[in-house]
């Protein structure tokens, strides 16, 4: 008997230990929706799980709510997809976030935050009419007149502004030079308008952009004067295809030529537009007029997702960077600004709207750096709010989100991608998502996207209880 009695309280403990065991493995696994644990698993794209945040009991009622919030975020479609989600800078959910994937309008957000570091959010651009002397006391320019790019991506005619819906707010007329350049006095132009692009390269898009981004008009030809997007034609007004002006500086010359006829400008020869080896004489300034401050111009750009302004801010950060008017210049500047947000790319990228279809980013990539940007940085403060029209084709506009979400993204083609993070008190959520689709996106892939949107509030309500309770 005092054996036994020896023997039944280890007896006991033992069975203590066991059943405290069973009961923490059980609260230990507390993956809320197992079916979708293992369709994840299929796809070798394991969601980030609460139970792999350090400093997070999973015992707890807190990790509990965090683990609902993360376990309620939707499946991709297709495996050409990815998407990444970080709270207060800490990967809680993500997706094949390292799978390189054509980024879409997505990869605007990169070209805006190294315009606004590299030229500052109160840069203007400043387009010139110029000529070898000033206008006679008759208003009379003997030679020629030059009309002088300087890289503006908004220069257009109030009918071009007007063509959009809605109209473009943000852009600088062409017709207030041509009011500006009576004004100075100017009668007669004995030659020509001859338009002048040589603060860029000429180089009209990449080697690698397909045809349908022009005959589309998503971008026009590029050039340091590019009035309209270099576009002859809109493709709403040619049957949805686009034309490109095969010498956008001549197309310039001529339309400013017309603006100056119409105000009583006397113009004796042909516009046209500079030859490539032709050398400028000494000229001196007739009338200018500047840009909205690139501030105003990043924002129109990224509410529209304006791919041939990204292409021509491309070509000014290569200025402003080193010098240099080209896309190349341009890409390592981004490279080198994400790198400075703790981003590094192995790879400068190709262009600055990904029009080119071998130009690759990850949704960690772009998580990462939305995640890096300052709350009062210009560049937040100039991101769009994801209810906005234009936004995403305005297809989050009837989502009630309560946090203060910007979003950058839209569908074009083959991709569809978002990059969004919120702003301003609580916690700073961050997702990030991209879809390629050969053939084009589809409405589930879009549906998805509706999805990561309206789990934002959940994302944050959940952080919070857990830092409080914490």
């Amino acid at each position: 008997m005092l054996v036994l009695r020896r023997m039944l309280l280890p007896l006991g403990l033992l069975v203590a230990c066991a059943a405290a065991w069973l009961t923490a493995d059980r609260l230990g696994d507390l993956s809320v929706q197992p079916a979708r644990a293992a369709e994840v698993e299929t796809l070798d794209t394991p969601i980030a799980s609460v139970r792999r945040l350090p400093a997070i009991a999973t015992t707890s009622l807190r990790s509990q709510r965090i683990e609902l919030a993360i376990g309620a975020l939707p499946e991709p479609f297709t495996p050409l997809s990815c998407y990444t989600v970080l709270v207060d800078g800490q990967v809680v959910a993500d997706v094949r976030g390292d799978a390189p994937l054509v980024p879409g309008d997505a990869q605007l957000l990169a070209t805006a935050h190294t315009a606004l570091e590299v030229l500052g959010p109160d840069y203007r651009f400043e387009t010139r009419a110029m000529a070898t002397d000033p206008p006679s006391e008759d208003g009379v320019i003997g030679g020629s007149l030059y009309l002088v790019g300087g890289g503006d991506p908004v220069f257009m005619s109030f009918s071009y502004a007007q063509s959009f819906r809605p109209a473009l707010a943000t852009r600088t007329l062409v017709e207030t030079l041509a009011d500006a350049v009576v004004e100075s006095g100017v009668t007669e132009i004995r030659t020509s308008v001859i338009g002048v692009e040589r603060r860029y390269d000429r180089e009209r898009g990449l080697p690698g952009w397909p045809a349908s981004v022009f005959e589309a008009g998503i971008v026009g030809p590029l050039s340091a004067l590019q009035l309209d997007d270099g576009l002859a034609e809109r493709a709403a007004a040619n049957g949805g295809v686009a034309i490109p002006a095969e010498d956008p500086a001549a197309l310039a010359a001529a339309r400013f030529d017309d603006l100056l006829e119409q105000r009583g400008v006397n113009i004796q020869g042909l516009a046209r537009g500079e030859l490539e080896e032709e050398e400028l004489p000494d000229l001196v300034p007739i009338a200018s007029v500047r840009s909205a401050p690139l501030s105003d111009i990043v924002f129109q750009m990224l509410a529209v997702n304006d791919a041939s302004a990204a292409e021509m801010l491309m070509k000014e950060i290569g200025v402003g960077f080193q010098g240099d008017g080209t896309t190349r210049a341009g890409a390592e500047a981004v490279q080198v600004t994400l790198g400075q947000l703790g981003v590094d790319l192995s790879v400068a990228p190709r262009d600055g709207a990904s029009l080119d279809p071998v130009s690759t980013s990850t949704c960690s990539t772009l998580a990462r750096t939305a995640a890096g940007i300052a709350d009062d940085h210009p560049t937040v403060a100039n991101a769009p709010s994801y209810n906005l029209p234009g936004v995403y084709g305005g297809a989050f506009a009837d989502i009630d989100v309560d946090a203060d979400l910007r979003l950058i993204g839209g569908t074009r083609g083959d991709v569809a991608s978002f990059v969004a993070r919120t702003v301003g008190d609580g916690p700073q959520v961050v997702i990030s998502s991209i879809v390629n689709r050969s053939g084009g996106t589809l409405p589930p892939d879009r549906g998805f996207h509706r999805e990561l949107v309206q789990s934002v509030d959940g994302l944050r309500l959940a952080w919070t209880e857990y830092s409080i309770e914490e």
